[in-house]
């Protein structure tokens, strides 16, 4: 994921490098039409001397302004924006305008085209920071702009100049326009990244929570009825549950590994079977009724389980447990209940908590039914507490 994030900056700034250096090129098309224009005359008329030489070192010095604007540009619009002085940008419209001024004291029919490029260079050079609407607006003030000082009496020479105030515009705009796309197509593929990174971390969370919530529920129960029949004197059976304590330690081991690597899958009939050997060694009594669990909802509901059978291990005083499962309306019902709830008017020792609000488990739980379409609830009913989760059956199966 680095590599491929590291691969996309460096092409970002090729194509950053390609758009300044070809926006730049464009810019310097007032030096090229005005040593156009003298390439192309017969002669360079009576035009004094000083007029030449001033037009040429202004059309250097507008194309260098260009080029400092352009590049606070396209800074702004990836994200590297610094002050623009204003003592600067006076100055560089001054030499816009000296250079426009240049142009009239040279009597050249092409000289109008200098104006023009002058004109679409300077204005060319904000386009970058703007949207669509703004270069829009800008086209038209510059092509207003333009109008007078080209003259209305050349209707060619106004045509093409507006053609070409556009063309310095729109590709400037373009360019930078393209450079944005691509900003944002690497911002959101960062997202994407970032999103799915998160997802990762959250599903190792969940998977840890709900795999060692149950496996150090066992091993503390193990535990204390290894301790509590080495009190009453019985150390072969004590002994017996502490190498099972060992054996669920070196299983929390490898599913760690099968967590991280996203290779951990749980089953319908062998939760149940973890869950009975748990309750019964718990001392409480377990028992299993209902209808088969389709092989679609068979793992969500193993998860609800595992950690409705560790909630109520860690929170209830239960001594008897019943799993039953139920196909009614359509979708598979799957309750744990438990004895272990509090009289009413006493201090609750039954409940989970709340399927919306409670702990991590019962966020997880919801989590997994949730994506299946279906939801996730407690309740109570005398000294009985209920969790309840209802999973939509496929649409193909004949129940």
């Amino acid at each position: 994921m680095t590599g491929m994030r590291d691969s996309q900056l460096v092409g970002a700034r090729r194509f950053e490098s390609f758009v300044r250096w070809s926006t730049y090129f464009a810019l310097a098309t007032p030096v090229g039409t005005l040593l156009g224009t003298v390439r192309w005359a017969d002669r360079l008329t009576g035009a004094p001397l000083a007029a030449w030489i001033a037009a040429v070192v202004l059309s250097l010095a507008l194309v260098t302004g260009n080029v400092l604007v352009t590049r606070w540009s396209i800074d702004t619009l990836v994200g590297r924006a610094r002050r623009l002085p204003a003592g600067g940008v006076a100055a560089w419209l001054l030499v816009l305008a000296a250079l426009v001024a240049a142009t009239f004291l040279i009597p050249l029919h092409g000289m109008g085209m200098t104006v023009a490029a002058a004109i679409g260079a300077a204005g060319a050079s904000f386009a970058p920071v703007l949207n669509a609407r703004r270069a829009l607006l800008l086209h038209a003030a510059l092509l207003v702009l333009a109008v007078p000082l080209l003259g209305f009496g050349d209707v060619a020479l106004l045509l093409t100049g507006a053609v070409m105030i556009s063309v310095i515009l729109w590709v400037c705009w373009s360019s930078a326009w393209m450079l944005r796309v691509l900003l944002e197509l690497q911002a959101a593929h960062e997202d994407r990244a970032a999103l799915a990174l998160a997802n990762q971390r959250l599903r190792i969370a969940r998977d840890l929570h709900d795999v060692f919530g149950r496996t150090l529920a066992a091993i503390a129960v193990k535990s204390s009825l290894a301790a509590e029949l080495v009190k009453r004197g019985r150390d072969d059976r004590a002994a017996a549950e502490l190498t099972e304590v060992q054996r669920l330690a070196e299983e929390a081991g490898t599913e760690v590994r099968h967590v991280v690597r996203g290779e951990l899958r749980t089953t319908w009939d062998g939760e149940v079977s973890g869950a009975r050997s748990l309750l019964e060694s718990a001392g409480i009594r377990c028992t299993v009724t209902g209808d088969p669990v389709p092989e679609e909802c068979a793992e969500a509901l193993a998860w609800v389980v595992r950690e409705g059978v560790t909630n109520l291990l860690r929170h209830s005083a239960a001594t008897r447990v019943t799993l039953a499962t139920a196909h009614e309306d359509g979708e598979v019902l799957l309750t744990i209940a438990n004895d272990g709830a509090a009289a009413p008017g006493s201090a609750p020792t039954g409940e989970t908590g709340d399927a919306d609000g409670g702990g991590t488990g019962l966020r997880s739980m919801a989590e997994r039914i949730h994506a299946l379409g279906g939801r996730l609830s407690t309740r109570r009913d005398g000294t009985w507490f209920l969790l309840d989760a209802t999973i939509p059956l496929p649409k193909d199966d004949p129940a």
